[in-house]
C-alpha cells in the first residue's frame, strides 16, 4: 500500500486513496508553498509533510478536533475559526454575500494560497454548520487552486458551482477548480 491508500483504509468513508493523490501531488507541485485547508483531520499531518519548509495553514471550528490534530501533529498550525451558519439554511443564504464571509486575519486575507482545500466544517446534517462560509470565503481569497471535498452533496456542488464555478476536475466527490488570480474576490488588485 502507498500512503494514500494507508490513508483511505485508516479513515474509512472520508477520503478515497484517488482524492488524497490528487490533492497530494497538487501540494507538492507547489511545495514549498501556501497551502491553507479547512478543517483538520486524520490527513493532516499529511498535507503538512507534504508542504515541508511552507506555509501550511489549518482552519478548525472544533476544540476537540483541534487537540487531537496537534496531539498527533504538535508541529501544525491550526487558527480556531467560527461560523455562523447552519446547513439548514444553506437556500437562503445563497446570494447573501455579507453573511457567508468569515472573520480571517488579514494574513489569510493577503497571502497569495497555492492551494486551498475546503473540507469542513462537518455540513453532513441540518444542526451543523455547512461549509457555505468556508466555500464562499475560499473563493474571495488569492489562489491558483481550489479543491472542495464532499460534492455528492447538494450544498458544496451548489455553493462550488455559485461562486467558485464549473470544476476542471472531479476525483469522486471531489471538485476542483485551476483558479485565474484575476477571478477571485481580488480581480481589481494587481499582482
Amino acid at each position: 500500500m502507498n500512503v494514500y491508500e494507508d490513508l483511505e483504509a485508516s479513515n474509512p468513508g472520508n477520503g478515497s486513496a484517488k482524492e488524497y493523490e490528487f490533492i497530494g501531488e497538487l501540494i507538492k507541485q507547489y511545495s514549498p508553498g501556501n497551502i491553507l485547508v479547512f478543517s483538520v483531520g486524520k490527513d493532516s499531518s499529511l498535507w503538512y509533510s507534504l508542504n515541508e519548509g511552507g506555509n501550511t495553514l489549518f482552519l478548525e471550528d472544533v476544540r476537540r478536533w483541534i487537540r487531537f490534530s496537534k496531539k498527533m501533529s504538535p508541529e501544525i498550525n491550526v487558527l480556531k475559526v467560527g461560523y455562523q451558519t447552519r446547513r439548514k439554511n444553506w437556500k437562503k443564504l445563497l446570494g447573501q454575500e455579507d453573511r457567508l464571509q468569515m472573520k480571517l486575519p488579514d494574513y489569510v486575507k493577503n497571502t497569495v494560497w497555492d492551494v486551498i482545500f475546503v473540507d469542513g466544517p462537518r455540513g453532513y446534517n441540518d444542526k451543523v454548520p455547512g461549509r457555505m462560509q468556508s466555500i464562499f470565503s475560499a473563493s474571495q481569497l488569492k489562489t491558483r487552486h481550489i479543491l472542495v471535498h464532499d460534492c455528492d452533496r447538494e450544498v458544496e456542488k451548489t455553493y462550488f458551482e455559485q461562486y467558485i464555478g464549473q470544476p476542471n476536475n472531479v476525483i469522486d466527490k471531489l471538485f476542483h477548480r485551476e483558479m485565474n488570480l484575476r477571478q477571485t474576490g481580488f480581480k481589481n488588485k494587481q499582482f
